[in-house]
């Protein structure tokens, strides 16, 4: 009876053990680590160049959570605050009211082969109370 029970406790420490660290689960990063700012500020330009004929462009205000995430590459999964800027040389036809959106980014990065592309994109406006 006793080793059944520790079976079944080693088998249980085992499980637990194996789901915190299972390979290509994501898992948290600190917003403030230099490889997540340079995959957000990759994001917002990929996302400005896509809103490239709009009198503004967008600006990171802060990147509010971070996972990454080990696949065939690396994947750095971001939810991104951002804010509208007038483009200068376009400044009288920018509204001024500025507009805040939030955004869930994930950028993968192929370090090996020099790689780096937005894998998805999400932006949605940020609701003021």
């Amino acid at each position: 009876m006793l080793v059944l029970l520790f079976v079944t406790l080693c088998l249980s420490v085992c499980s637990l053990t194996t789901a915190q660290t299972m390979t290509g689960q994501p898992r948290d990063i600190s917003t403030r680590n230099s490889k997540v700012w340079r995959a957000a500020q990759f994001a917002v330009r990929d996302f400005n160049h896509a809103h490239n004929h709009q009198p503004f462009s967008y600006k990171i205000l802060s990147v509010t959570s971070a996972k990454v995430q080990v696949v065939a590459g690396i994947n750095y999964i971001m939810e991104v605050q951002l804010r509208r800027v007038c483009k200068k040389e376009l400044t009288k036809k920018c509204q001024s009211t500025p507009e805040e959106l939030h955004c869930s980014f994930t950028v993968t990065e192929i370090p090996w082969q020099g790689k780096r592309f937005v894998y998805r994109r999400n932006c949605v406006p940020q609701k003021h109370f």
